[in-house]
């Protein structure tokens, strides 16, 4: 058993890490704490602590938890040289290696995702992202509405989506629904000049547990789970890839987990399926 410590349990991704965790077989969750709720336990017996902070709030706690692996599901970390970048999909060799995780964004993993067995061979990506209201911490409103926010490349996942995929000025117009709780969907196009699109895909992720490669794509299929689907369709020399998870699972705690079970040689699928 792995003693695992909690470091924000009490927010909105931290209530779903723990809930997994507490099922995990291998996990023993000896430390928690956040603002609501205080701490419990004692930090000084944990081997690995998740942070799972509020923006900022994750640098504080480096210094304290010198000598335990971290996995850090914040923006924090996620750009810098001295973290590996927690995309289980692509990194899992560095991963399994690693002390210190940086866990990719929401809509950053369904991007990255989507366009990953094509990277190198695209031009004139446009993307649009559409999530649920968890993905902003709220609650969902009773009152139905799209909210178009961050878009004219402000939105601070744009530099990890560039840095992993080796992209410029890719445009992404991320768009929010209030009285929807979860999920996103990632509709991204591009020219591609070949074909067989369909083959590449499932060729790529063949081996990965967690990506499906689908002919029809809804988020109920998707919610509550670590799985992360996949459609991909050809139109002459362009292409249009949807790509779509659970923003606080898959897009958050789920691939969490997943990093810590390749951080200690486990199945990746332990305690997610």
């Amino acid at each position: 058993m792995v003693k695992i410590g909690i470091i924000g349990h009490a927010g909105r991704l931290g209530k779903p890490l723990v809930d997994i965790l507490n099922k995990h077989p291998k996990a023993d969750i000896v430390y928690t704490e956040s603002r609501k709720e205080g701490s419990r336990g004692k930090l000084s017996e944990t081997y690995l602590v998740f942070l799972a902070l509020p923006y900022e709030e994750s640098k504080k706690y480096i210094l304290k938890l010198e000598g335990k692996k971290i996995i850090d599901l914040s923006i924090d970390h996620r750009n810098s040289s001295e973290w590996v970048y927690g995309l289980s999909e692509l990194n899992k060799n560095e991963i399994s290696k690693a002390t210190r995780v940086a866990n990719p964004g929401c809509y950053a993993t369904s991007i990255i995702l989507g366009l990953a067995p094509l990277k190198g061979n695209l031009k004139d990506i446009s993307i649009s992202s559409t999530s649920g209201i968890s993905g902003a911490g709220l609650t969902k409103t009773e009152e139905d509405n799209f909210k178009i926010y961050k878009d004219e490349r402000n939105h601070p996942q744009i530099k990890e989506i560039e840095k992993t995929l080796d992209l410029e000025n890719i445009l992404f117009v991320p768009q929010r629904i209030d009285s929807a709780e979860r999920g996103i969907v990632s509709t991204i196009f591009a020219k591609y000049e070949h074909h067989g699109i369909k083959d590449i895909y499932e060729k790529f992720y063949e081996s990965k547990p967690f990506v499906k490669i689908k002919d029809e794509i809804e988020t109920k299929n998707i919610i509550g789970t670590n799985y992360c689907q996949i459609k991909v369709s050809e139109y002459g020399g362009k292409i249009v890839i949807i790509s779509t998870l659970d923003n606080l699972i898959k897009g958050g705690a789920g691939q969490a987990v997943q990093n810590f079970n390749i951080m200690y040689g486990f199945d990746e699928s332990l305690g997610l399926v």
